[in-house]
């Protein structure tokens, strides 16, 4: 296949664009596939409860109750890169649930199927590159690393 062709498929650019986002703002490489394997399983959950939710409207919780909810489970520890909240576990990896989300995780899921079509050196170059390219604002905001930096790159990584 020529390079030209070459395509990585969205859920594992979406994880190694996050992964790198986290390197780049953190400087912690374990981490940062942690994180980059968490929020991509976060966003194929939210893309497929989003899609199939009904559509009427739930009504909103009021402070109170999300507080009262909260005291009835135990504390989570939570992390914050810019507005975006993840939960780490009691080892201090990512996680969704009780599934921590650790570096040889990212590999089976992430790593292994990025070398089907060119080595991960070289992807994880390419998404460095490309991520240096914006501003910290925004690589910590969430809606604008997913719109303005994830969203135009998604089906033609790592041809941009």
């Amino acid at each position: 296949m020529k390079k030209a062709e070459r395509k990585i498929g969205r859920f594992q650019v979406m994880a190694l664009l996050q992964a790198a986002r986290y390197y780049i703002l953190m400087k912690d490489f374990e981490k940062a596939l942690s994180f980059g394997l968490n929020r991509a399983i976060f966003y194929a959950w939210a893309k497929r409860t989003l899609r199939t939710a009904p559509s009427k409207v739930r009504r909103q919780k009021t402070r109170e109750e999300v507080l009262e909810g909260k005291k009835e489970t135990r504390e989570e520890k939570t992390f914050f890169l810019g507005n975006e909240e993840a939960y780490l576990s009691e080892n201090g990896w990512f996680k969704i649930g009780n599934q921590e989300q650790k570096p040889t995780d990212f590999e089976k899921e992430i790593i292994d199927k990025i070398a089907d079509t060119m080595q991960f050196e070289e992807a994880w170059k390419a998404a460095i590159d490309y991520l240096n390219k914006f501003d910290k604002e925004t690589l910590l905001d969430q809606r604008k690393f997913f719109e303005e930096v994830y969203k135009p790159v998604r089906d033609k990584f790592p041809n941009i």
